[in-house]
This record gives C-alpha cells, structure tokens and sequence, in this order.
C-alpha cells in the first residue's frame, strides 16, 4: 500500500524517473571517448512559468540516459526535443550521442513518424558552460527545426552541481 501511494505521489507532483530509452537494440551506443559532454547534464526551460527540466546522463561509451524529468505545469515531457515547423514533425533526443568536436554534439533522435534522425547541436561556451545551444542541422536538414516554446538551457551538472539537484 505504501508504495502505491509513493508512486501516486510522485506521479501527481509532476516527476518521474525514467531509465535508458531503448527505441532500437540494434543500434549499438558509439566510442565517443574522452568529451567534455561526458556526464551528468541538466536540459531546462528556465523561463517557462511552470519550470520544465529533464536530467541526462551522457555516457563515455555513447549512451544517452534519461534520469528523470520535472514539470511544475503538470505536463511531464522529456525538454530534450526538437521539431520541424513546416510539419510538425518533432524528434525526442535519445541517444546514442557522439562529440564532433568542441562545440558540436550528434544525438540521435527518435521522431513521431517512427523515424531516427541525428541532430547536430552547436554549443557557445561561456568558460565551463554553455551560453548558447543552437540546432545545426536534423538530418542533413539545415533549416526548419527548432526547440520550440521556452528557450533551452544546457548545464554541465559538474559545473552547477547545485542546479542539477531537481530529481531528489
């Protein structure tokens, strides 16, 4: 009884925890090596009034973790997403991810149409964070795609180890 009230209780505050997405076993996670995206990453919209955050963990070995998610708003859905204007078409990030480099993050997304797409994010660093994350290109596709709504924030939780505490 205890724990169906917990779990009503966390499901009525707007937070969950969900473990590695597996949308497709035959795609194997990637050496991405040693990265400064390695690790534990906090994805928000700060400035939504009904705070929305999701916290990752990017694997050394590729994989692409969701920990858990948080909404103020009641809508819990993962922040790590982007979306094609000219249909709607919108793509959750769910790894693998790989650096191509500095300042360019690949993930793979898994779209709506039951399609993967790779989404190349270009990151502007501020020192040890990003000050800006910018969508480069979904799948070849230069234009079109944004993360729509509230402006996302990218946070390094070894950089703000204090702002990565939303998950309990």
């Amino acid at each position: 009884m205890r724990r169906g009230l917990l779990v009503a209780a966390l499901l009525a505050s707007g937070c969950y925890a969900r473990h590695e997405r597996s949308v497709d076993a035959s795609i194997e996670p990637r050496d991405a090596g040693p990265s400064r995206y390695a690790g534990r990453w906090l994805v928000d919209q700060p400035f939504h009034a009904g705070y929305e955050g999701t916290y990752y963990d990017l694997a050394p070995d590729g994989r692409f973790v969701e920990l858990c998610t948080v909404s103020f708003d009641g809508d819990v859905t993962p922040v790590g997403f982007v979306e094609r204007a000219s249909d709607g078409r919108r793509c959750e990030l769910v790894g693998p991810w790989d650096s191509l480099g500095p300042d360019v993050l690949s993930i793979e997304g898994y779209c709506d149409d039951s399609v993967r797409r790779t989404v190349v994010l270009d990151f502007v660093w501020a020192d040890d964070r990003p000050s800006e994350v910018t969508i480069q290109k979904v799948d070849g596709e230069r234009e079109g795609w944004s993360h729509p709504g509230f402006e996302w924030r990218w946070l390094p939780c070894a950089a703000s180890p204090g702002d990565c505490d939303i998950c309990g």
